[in-house]
């Protein structure tokens, strides 16, 4: 870990503007909570495999929140270099980074692995120290994961009518029913369960270890 951290702080220091911190979410691109293995970036930099979290690095510190669920397996997990962040003990992220990190501060973050409410609710919080939310142009995690997995190509499954309970075309007629209702023209669907819900679709890239069904 110390390595890993030790590469991060060399890129942030040389990225522009520089960055006082780095945020890096458990969330892919879709804003899943369970990701494939090439999009763990949270866990390869931390450690902690659990399914939710957020990790923080900044200049001398890196810390780690984690919800309830996960309290006792990141203390097993977390080396001596992380501190563990108990949510709904401990401030939230975006608190600790307004009240910690300096005036004028440059927070960084992948913005595909964050949604736009989280990013407008982080902004407001470092308003008050004029801190700013930097978009960085690449996944500063990847360039130093030298050996992230590669992208899977799995086939999609069509959901049997028997276990969807509704056909893919009336689906698509109640939601072009609430579009018209709506006066909207379109709707982008980005939520992987989402898509496989309309168009009873199921992939086989994730697997539940104590569970024989696949999402």
């Amino acid at each position: 870990m110390s390595e890993i951290l030790s590469s991060l702080r060399s890129l942030m220091a040389s990225h522009s503007p520089p960055l006082d911190a780095l945020v890096v979410p458990s969330e892919d691109y879709h804003q899943s909570e369970y990701v494939s293995a090439r999009d763990k970036r949270r866990e390869f930099v931390s450690g902690f495999t659990g399914s939710a979290g957020l990790a923080l690095i900044t200049k001398n510190e890196a810390r780690l929140w984690t919800d309830g669920r996960y309290f006792l397996q990141a203390i097993q997990q977390l080396s001596d270099e992380w501190t563990l962040m108990r949510m709904g003990e401990d401030p939230l992220v975006e608190v600790w980074m307004s009240d910690n990190l300096s005036e004028g501060a440059n927070i960084g973050v992948d913005p595909w692995c964050v949604s736009v409410d989280t990013a407008n609710r982080w902004g407001k919080a470092f308003a008050k120290k004029s801190q700013n939310l930097i978009p960085t142009t690449t996944d500063l995690v990847d360039e130093v994961w030298k050996s992230r997995p590669p992208s899977e190509m799995n086939p999609v499954i069509v959901h049997p009518l028997e276990f969807a309970g509704r056909s893919v075309s009336d689906k698509l007629k109640d939601l072009r029913a609430k579009l018209k209702q709506e006066s909207a023209r379109g709707l982008v669907i980005a939520a992987l369960d989402e898509v496989a819900w309309l168009y009873n679709i199921r992939g086989t890239d994730l697997y539940f270890v104590n569970s024989k069904t696949t999402c």
